[in-house]
């Protein structure tokens, strides 16, 4: 049964399927929930007319970024081709921006303790603060999974186009269409061409069949003459010869 990638044209994907999938997922969770918490931080804080920090803005850009691009390369795993190199440049890209926005959370929350500290509202004097807190923490965690699953999925890439530029012998594979026609093209071709003698044949010594079948006088030996005339009546119009053989107890 043929693939539906392969009737739609594509090549099939050198990566593992699983592992390929697991980290992607992984990718999309961590980028849905960090832009969701950066969206209600930014909000709240132009509500107040606070200023935005940075970590605020590149954590928000790197979450929609990373979900454009899964978005893209899915279309392509799916519909065409996802090559390797350019999945490399993507993860490449995006991986440096979620160290750098998990560098600058990290920094930013270290002075205030929010990742020892309990959130209750006895800690930080309210269920809002709490709130926050609890916020604070899922934004860190969710930072911490996209970075290591997006620095994974470039791990994955680098493996991937290392053993695609391995030379070796590709087989093709079996529900493929293209795969098919070009086994029934070389089988057609054998069937005109024909097979070659086996080398065990080629030794063969040649039968009594096989010799010399020259005409021979009456004494054995043979005959130049006739030898020399073409065999057959129909090849010579030159009248026919007596050929002179005669049984030893009788003559003419």
């Amino acid at each position: 049964m043929a693939l539906k990638r392969n009737k739609r044209g594509g090549r099939p994907s050198p990566y593992p399927r699983f592992l390929f999938h697991g980290l992607r997922s992984a990718q999309l969770l961590s980028s849905i929930v960090v832009s969701g918490i950066m969206c209600y931080f930014m909000y709240y804080l132009r509500l107040e007319h606070f200023p935005i920090p940075w970590t605020f803005i590149i954590l928000l850009t790197i979450s929609i970024a990373t979900i454009a691009s899964l978005t893209v390369t899915i279309v392509l795993y799916n519909f065409t081709y996802l090559s390797p190199r350019f999945n490399l440049v993507l993860n490449g890209s995006i991986s440096f921006f979620w160290a750098l926005g998990l560098a600058l959370l990290s920094w930013s929350v270290s002075t205030s303790h929010v990742l020892e500290k309990a959130c209750t509202g006895d800690v930080w004097g309210g269920s809002a603060e709490a709130g926050v807190c609890r916020d604070y923490k899922a934004l860190w965690g969710m930072t911490l999974v996209g970075t290591v699953s997006t620095f994974s999925a470039l791990l994955l890439d680098i493996h991937t186009q290392r053993k695609t530029n391995q030379r070796g012998a590709y087989i093709l594979p079996e529900d493929d269409k293209d795969a098919q026609r070009l086994n029934e093209l070389k089988s057609s071709r054998v069937r005109d061409a024909g097979y070659d003698v086996p080398s065990d044949q080629s030794a063969v010594q040649p039968s009594i069949f096989d010799s010399d079948i020259g005409y021979h006088n009456r004494y054995g030996e043979p005959d130049d003459d006739l030898q020399a005339l073409p065999h057959g009546p129909l090849e010579d119009n030159r009248p026919s010869r007596d050929m002179g053989y005669h049984h030893q107890f009788f003559r003419d």
